[in-house]
Parts: C-alpha cells; structure tokens; sequence
C-alpha cells in the first residue's frame, strides 16, 4: 500500500513538473484576462494622457508639437506648487485621521469573537456599500449652516450664530476621513489577524505591562498593515476630487480640482493632462518613499 501511495505520489510531482517545464505560457495564459482589461482601459489611457500632457493649446485647438511648456508653467508658478503642497498636506492629514481612528477598531475587530465581531465588521464595510455623493451629501447636512450641529447648538444656547463648519478644510477632513476609514481599517486588520498572539502571551509572562507588549510585540509586527492602508489612504487622498468640491468648497484648493477645470472650463487639455501627470507622480513618490522608510529598518519603523 506505501509502496503504491509513493508510485503515485512521484508520478504526480513527474507530472507537475512535466506541465510546469513544458507549457512556459500557463502564467501568462492566467495573466491574460487581467491584461485584456488594464491594458486598454489602464494603460493605454494613462500613455495617452502622458503624451497629451506634452501637446500644446492654439485656439482652443490641440497643437501636436512637442513641448515642455506645460510642466514650466506648472513648476514655475507658485500657484500650482502650492496647490500640489496643498493636495499632499491634506492627504497627510486625513492619513494620520484615519489611522489614529482606524487602528484601534482593527484592533477590537481582531479581538472580537462571535455576533459582536460580525456587527464591528459590518459597521465598517457599510459605508461602502452607499455612493460617495450621498456620504458627502450626508455630511453637508450635519455640517451645514442649519445643519445638525448648528441647530443643536443654537438650540443649547452655546452658539448665537451657526459656526462656519461647511467649506472648510475641515470638512475636507472629516469628509475624506469617514470615505476611506474602511481601507485604513481593512490594511491594519490583515496584519493583526495574521499576527501569532502566543508571542504577546510570553511577553506578558515575562513580565512586560499591556502597553510594553503592544509597544514591542504588537506594533512592530503590525507595521506592513499599517504601512498598505496608509498608502492606499495617501494615494486616494491625492486623487479626490468629489468630496473636496462639496465639502470644500472655494477652499478645495487641491491639485485634481484644478485639472478638472482645465479640461472642462479653461479646455485646455494638455495643460489639464500635465497637472494629472503631476499629481500621479508625485503621489507614486511620496508612497515609493514612504515604502523605503519602512523596509529601511529605522527605530521605530522594524518591519519583521
């Protein structure tokens, strides 16, 4: 009977070998439905905007000589630098809202057993499941000048007049922090699922208090989940566009709200395209950087 299992057992690994040496084009028979799809619908459209951005405008008509003029105008007026310093403090910012928010609900979300885990993951998945016009929408209502903060604070007699809550960068804030909560979530939660508890036990028999093995045990080994849901959190940031011009109003001075209007007002698509590139590659430097500091072993950031 060994005698059989082991004939059987090497004529299956001969055979998986015999298809892994003799077919070279199965991984790429399997990459084959994603490519047919990000290739036309991805790639080729980001070549052509990066192309485009290299075009130029002459009576709103697209002239297809190649210049650099577009990126000259962008570097050298202050007013885009700072509106692309503006785009990258706001993702910052709403990246560390969302991790001081989301970091401790992973934690009780992994901790959880039973109905009680089942309704925490399902408090935070719920808001994906609404558009992101009615989240902001939901949100112009609460922060409004008649919204539900004013009125009950006008009704408590702590204000005399509705506090300027709406159009803010405040409300940018607020806004992009409860839209992309669940990432930050989600990345943290993966690494603390897959995290060995027994290791915290022995630290806690050793004698470190709840905080020294979280601070040594738990954080260290969380790392890579909050290193993925910071830089999906970074990289959605610096794209948005939506809730910045409800919640933001005139104060949405961020870098894809002024290429939106270079292609629909000003159309001038080449210069709207260069503003794109930009905002790409500087969220693909910030998130590549951010990556290094995190594989560099630095105190503090030990990725194990």
């Amino acid at each position: 009977m060994s005698d059989a299992t082991a004939v059987a057992r090497t004529t299956t690994t001969t055979t998986v070998r015999e298809r892994r040496d003799g077919s070279p084009l199965a991984p790429w028979l399997l990459l084959l439905p994603g490519l047919l799809v990000l290739v036309p619908f991805y790639v080729v459209p980001m070549l052509s905007t990066f192309l485009l951005s290299f075009y130029g405008v002459r009576d709103f008509a697209v002239v297809t000589e190649l210049t650099v003029e577009n990126y000259t105008r962008i570097f050298g007026d202050w007013f885009y630098l700072r509106s692309l310093l503006t785009t990258m403090r706001i993702s910052l910012i709403v990246c560390a809202f969302t991790l001081v928010l989301g970091y401790p609900l992973a934690w009780e979300i992994a901790r959880a057993r039973g109905r009680y885990r089942a309704a925490l993951t399902l408090i935070v998945l719920a808001p994906l499941l609404v558009g992101l016009i009615v989240r902001s929408y939901g949100w112009l209502i609460v922060l409004g000048p008649r919204g539900l903060i004013n009125n009950t604070f006008l009704a408590m007699g702590i204000i005399d007049r509705p506090f300027p809550l709406l159009w803010t960068e405040a409300a940018i804030y607020i806004g992009l922090a409860h839209v992309f909560l669940p990432f930050m979530v989600l990345g943290v939660l993966g690494s603390l699922q897959s995290l060995d508890w027994n290791l915290v036990l022995a630290a806690r028999s050793l004698g470190a208090t709840r905080t020294a093995a979280w601070r040594r045990v738990v954080l260290p080994l969380s790392l890579p989940g909050v290193g993925a849901g910071t830089m999906l959190v970074f990289a959605l940031s610096m794209s948005a566009f939506v809730t910045p011009v409800m919640l933001g109003g005139k104060a949405a001075r961020v870098l894809a709200v002024y290429a939106w209007q270079q292609n629909t007002v000003v159309l001038d698509y080449p210069f709207g395209a260069a503003l794109a590139v930009v905002l790409l590659l500087a969220g693909g430097l910030a998130v590549g950087l951010y990556m290094r500091l995190l594989r560099s072993g630095r105190p503090g950031m030990t990725v194990s």
